[in-house]
């Protein structure tokens, strides 16, 4: 094997097995003939916060009472580390214990069932029931179409794909350049996010039938499925489903019209999420994000044409097909994963038309005791309250300044303190600094220190104007989006809630948090 493909192999093995030991890395290392320090620093990217007990401090696990888990720990004697989104949000506070999965209710730890392999395997849709339901039902008519890319011109009709993808996936296309590659992004770290883990978990055929509708559109060789290497229950449906395709392709004398499927577990950190990240850890590299341009769709995956699409998009793709040969209106559901201070939280499956507070109030809030709320994630921005009554649409949202992307959706109830939320968001942001840019390694840590002086009743009126200069030149100047919305965020809440930052710099916290 040439270098590359050694780095690679030994890259895989580090994250499947989830390799730390000084030792075992030296085996590694001698194995594929790679310096140790390559080897180290691959292992320490990627599991820079590991432990055999790790306690999520994701906002909507901070929300439900994680700091009472650490307490907990604590009191019992039990070594642990901090960590976020560990893809069970709508169970929160969530810990994981060796390969394990709970929940804390009322001073007990109890297994989240959802985790479980068992029942994971019992929620699992087998490939007779999807195509007894319609899979796969218009897959050869839409193989023999002249012009396939109707179906990425419909996702952006329903919201799903923007008219700049758009523009760049039909370059992909027509692209002479060989190999090309669709990349399946299923590595969802986004503090609050859980769909497209219960989509590979549960709709895990309408998902592989996406990915080849798709490949078939993009003209590309290769399909590759990126799985966060903590969703390892999805994986193992991913190949069970593959295996019970590849027969049913060959009956239908489909399989040597396709591009092959694999796929390959990615690095946790929220990072790696990042289409060029995400690039460079499918190729065995630190999950690193890349310089633009080039954009990927021109130089990629080993240097080649490559689409990244996320699950929820490419699962949307045979609901779309269906409906367009049907004559039936052009419209699709989102997900959306409705967590915080809600009596109901989970997944919440709406047309395009429904409003933020309609959403809350089917996941058991009142408009009134909102303060605020997270819509597309922490990396997105925070809706107050007086706006809450958007409909959540990418163009509707987009006027707010917030994406609506990842469906995620964490609610402030005005009980909340937003000087200790932003100082939680922003602990976050620091920690999953890959460090590669300065603005986003040093303004992360700068705004923590920020917040924590704000909220000790440390600060003045000139460490709010410091922090707010900050934020802008993060937002102008970062490599990626996690600088660029770490920046962004802040801003928003102290836009949003100035009155309050200015409170707790008089040393009052109107929340009772603080100065008690």
């Amino acid at each position: 094997m040439d270098y590359r493909a050694r780095l690679h192999e030994a890259s895989k093995e580090i994250i499947e097995r989830k390799i730390t030991s000084d030792d075992e890395l030296k085996k590694i290392a001698d194995k594929y003939g790679l310096p140790l320090s390559t080897v180290k620093t691959l292992s320490t990217f990627y599991f820079h916060d590991y432990s055999e007990v790790q306690v999520c401090m994701g906002l909507p696990c901070l929300l439900k009472g994680a700091r009472e888990v650490t307490k907990e720990l604590e009191r019992r004697g039990i070594k642990y580390s901090i960590t976020y989104c560990l893809g069970y949000c709508d169970k929160g506070p969530v810990v994981r214990m060796g390969d394990k999965y709970y929940t804390f209710i009322n001073g007990e730890f109890r297994e989240i069932e959802e985790s479980r392999i068992d029942y994971v395997q019992s929620q699992y849709e087998p490939l007779d029931k999807y195509i007894a339901r319609g899979g796969y039902k218009y897959f050869e008519k839409f193989l023999n179409e002249d012009n396939k890319l109707f179906i990425l011109e419909l996702l952006v009709k329903v919201g799903l794909l923007g008219g700049g993808a758009l523009s760049r996936f039909k370059a992909l296309a027509s692209s002479a350049n060989r190999p090309k590659y669709l990349v399946v992004n299923g590595h969802e770290g986004e503090p609050g996010g859980f769909k497209d883990r219960l989509i590979m978990e549960r709709n895990t055929h309408q998902l592989l039938e996406g990915a080849l509708l798709l490949s078939l559109a993009l003209n590309v060789d290769e399909v590759i499925i990126a799985v966060n290497e903590r969703f390892r229950n999805a994986k193992m449906m991913l190949d069970k489903a593959l295996n019970e395709l590849k027969p049913f392709l060959e009956s239908s004398g489909l399989l040597n019209r396709l591009p092959p499927i694999t796929v390959s577990l990615v690095g946790s950190p929220y990072i790696v999420g990042e289409e060029t990240a995400l690039i460079n850890s499918l190729e065995g590299n630190r999950g690193e994000p890349r310089l633009r341009p080039p954009d990927p769709t021109e130089a990629g995956l080993f240097g080649k044409p490559t689409a990244v699409i996320n699950v929820e998009v490419i699962a949307a793709v045979p609901v779309l097909l269906g409906n367009y040969y049907e004559g039936k209106e052009i419209t699709i559901e989102k997900y959306f994963c409705v967590t915080g201070d809600v009596d109901k939280p989970g997944l919440y499956k709406e047309r395009l038309t429904v409003s933020l507070n309609e959403l809350l109030a089917k996941a058991g809030t009142k408009e009134e005791n909102v303060k605020a709320a997270f819509v597309g994630g922490v990396s997105s921005g925070l809706v107050h309250s007086s706006k809450i009554r958007v409909r959540l649409t990418p163009e509707d949202t987009r006027k707010l300044g917030v994406f609506l992307g990842p469906g995620v959706i964490i609610a402030l109830s005005n009980n909340r303190c937003i000087v200790d939320v932003m100082l939680e968001v922003e602990r976050f942001f620091s920690h999953e600094s890959c460090g590669r840019c300065e603005p986003c390694r040093l303004g992360t840590k700068e705004l923590v220190e920020v917040l924590e002086r704000i909220s000790a009743g440390k600060a003045s009126e000139e460490d709010l104007k410091w922090a707010e200069s900050v934020a802008r030149t993060m937002m102008e100047t970062s490599l990626c989006g996690l600088g660029m919305s770490a920046g962004k965020v802040f801003l928003d809440a102290l836009t949003q809630f100035r009155d309050e930052f200015e409170e707790h710099v008089r040393g009052v916290c109107r929340a009772g948090v603080h100065f008690r």
